[in-house]
């Protein structure tokens, strides 16, 4: 009964707001989930913006990048929390298992009919399903349960694949756990689960933070994980590793800056394998950029906040996460436990 009772109260405060959220234009700083941009259509892009050919400004800023751009690969010479701490992105591969990889990707596609089909018949809110993002064309953020509890009102039985891959990557022998434990703690909260989806056709976003920066702290990590290998057609993310700070900030919200800045800073362009990772510094900028592929990208992530620091979360981002999970306000230890119980069980 305080299961239905529960969603039953989220679902009519999320509808009444709904109206008005749908209207309200984006915060500048506090922005949507990206990714990134491809180079497959350069020389078209450099004809176009050399000939001021209404080219979108996300488009201008992913021309900027190209001279001093070069793929995002993993340094096993430097511990990955410290790449991270100093650099905002660090990338380690094979986190995900090409198995568990591939029966996610089946379990996202397949979350993906049945969650549009949901919405669209008004059986569920859309928060409960999707997040904010921009350039939302042929792209959906989409939310995910994390294990069986029922208060989440799952569109389907997930239990056993989430479980599977989050315990790969943050369970007993996970590679990702150590590194959010070192900068975050085992009392960091799980902010973030789901997952970013990008059809062919989807356009490239604008350069972008996640979160304000706040100087001296870490308050958030996200890892992002490849369900298929990415190439350069598909739209990897581009990182710009370096620019956590208040002048960086500044600047991208200042279109002459921006651009005096984006021609003279080296990014990169994250083309992951299947099961691999990226894991950044929400307050670094990057971008998510179009699939001009015939295939789908498909990005599983999640995010853990420092316990220290204020909730960022606002009605312009509040988080791509389940409302219910949310309220669970599962620390990182919590969710290792819960994946041992489970894995124990099976």
């Amino acid at each position: 009964m305080r299961s239905n009772t529960l969603f039953t109260a989220l679902c009519s405060a999320l509808l009444s707001k709904s109206n008005a959220f749908l209207v309200q234009k984006q915060s500048a700083v506090h922005v949507a989930r990206g990714q990134s941009f491809t180079t497959t259509s350069n020389s078209i892009l450099s004809s176009a913006v050399a000939n001021d050919i209404d080219v979108s400004r996300a488009d201008k800023e992913a021309k900027f990048l190209v001279p001093n751009q070069s793929n995002l690969v993993q340094d096993a010479s430097v511990p990955f929390a410290t790449t991270l701490a100093t650099r905002g992105v660090a990338r380690v591969d094979n986190g995900l298992t090409p198995t568990t990889a591939y029966k996610l990707q089946q379990f996202i596609d397949e979350t993906l009919e049945s969650s549009l089909e949901e919405v669209n018949s008004f059986k569920i809110p859309r928060a409960f399903r999707f997040a904010n993002v921009l350039e939302k064309g042929n792209r959906w953020d989409m939310l995910l349960p994390f294990d069986d509890n029922p208060d989440e009102e799952s569109s389907s039985s997930s239990s056993s694949v989430m479980i599977e891959a989050m315990n790969e990557l943050l369970g007993e022998n996970g590679k990702i756990a150590p590194i959010l434990e070192e900068l975050l703690g085992k009392d960091a909260i799980l902010y973030e689960l789901a997952c970013m989806i990008s059809d062919p056709g989807s356009n490239r976003q604008e350069i972008h933070p996640d979160v304000v920066f706040e100087p001296n702290e870490i308050p958030l990590i996200a890892c992002f994980v490849s369900l298929q290998d990415i190439d350069s057609t598909m739209g990897p993310t581009v990182f710009i590793p370096d620019t956590i700070s208040k002048d960086h900030h500044r600047s991208i919200n200042n279109k002459d800056l921006a651009d005096q800045m984006l021609q003279n800073i080296p990014s990169s362009i994250s083309t992951l394998g299947t099961g691999d990772c990226s894991l950044y510094n929400p307050m670094m900028l990057h971008a998510g950029g179009g699939n001009e592929s015939n295939r789908r990208r498909r990005l599983f992530y999640f995010t853990f906040m420092s316990a220290g620091i204020k909730d960022p979360s606002n009605d312009f981002n509040p988080g791509s996460i389940n409302p219910i999970l949310k309220q669970r306000n599962l620390s990182l230890e919590e969710v290792q436990e819960s994946l041992k119980a489970h894995c124990q069980v099976v």
